[in-house]
């Protein structure tokens, strides 16, 4: 108790302590920011069918699909194999049958990794090859998603000849199909801890592994003032 009285930095998560870890799905978006449903049904494909332990947005994708949106339909796509998410890549890959015998690779993730695996985009319902000025578009749109707040994942998807097992090398020249993109709102009583945090002088370090726009933006919501930001990298 003495230590605690004592104390004058605290660190902090963000998820959960900072916010409410109530992970909303509230967009899901094309490449040029417009919202798509196929972007949905892909992303929930991946999200339901995954036999790893589903996270938070992949709890929110399947619960908006099944209380907000029942356009979904999966029954032709039959589940063949999984890449599993690990923290090195960020992202996680479902592949499927499809009702013409097909296999199709849908991989979400991370945008910065999902991007660099990435050799062509939807655009307005064409293939079009990812050349240095869409990706610095499609840069420019989740910039504009975080600094909203939003929490934002990457939906790609791949044609691939059919084999009985896939791995972590099928994850390339993917095509990028859009965005999920997820508000977690800050809590009532997060403000008004740091104010007395602060009275009593504690400085209040945030540490996370979410993204830093995203960050920034929950900062400034709950009033703590941001000095610096550090990157794992």
């Amino acid at each position: 108790i003495q230590n605690l009285g004592a104390m004058d930095i605290l660190c902090t998560d963000k998820t959960g302590t900072l916010t409410q870890n109530r992970i909303v799905l509230e967009k899901h978006l094309d490449t040029n920011g417009h919202t798509d449903d196929r972007v949905l049904r892909y992303a929930f494909l991946n999200s339901h069918f995954q036999s790893g332990l589903k996270n938070l947005m992949d709890e929110a994708v399947i619960h908006h699909v099944q209380h907000h949106d029942e356009s979904v339909d999966i029954s032709n796509f039959k589940k063949v194999d999984e890449i599993p998410f690990d923290f090195q890549r960020r992202r996680m890959s479902v592949v499927f049958e499809e009702s013409d015998g097909r296999h199709i690779l849908i991989c979400k993730g991370a945008f910065e990794e999902l991007i660099h695996q990435s050799t062509s985009l939807i655009i307005n319902g064409t293939e079009e090859a990812l050349t240095k000025e869409r990706i610095s578009q499609q840069q420019s749109l989740v910039h504009e998603l975080n600094q909203d707040g939003f929490r934002v994942l990457a939906v790609g998807i791949k044609r691939i000849s059919n084999q009985p097992s896939y791995a972590v090398g099928d994850e390339q020249s993917l095509c990028l199909v859009g965005y999920i993109a997820f508000l977690d709102p800050p809590k009532d009583s997060a403000k008004p801890a740091i104010t007395l945090l602060n009275q009593s002088g504690v400085t209040v370090k945030v540490l996370t592994g979410d993204n830093e726009v995203v960050t920034k933006k929950i900062c400034s919501e709950v009033g703590l003032q941001t000095h610096g930001i550090l990157l794992g990298s």
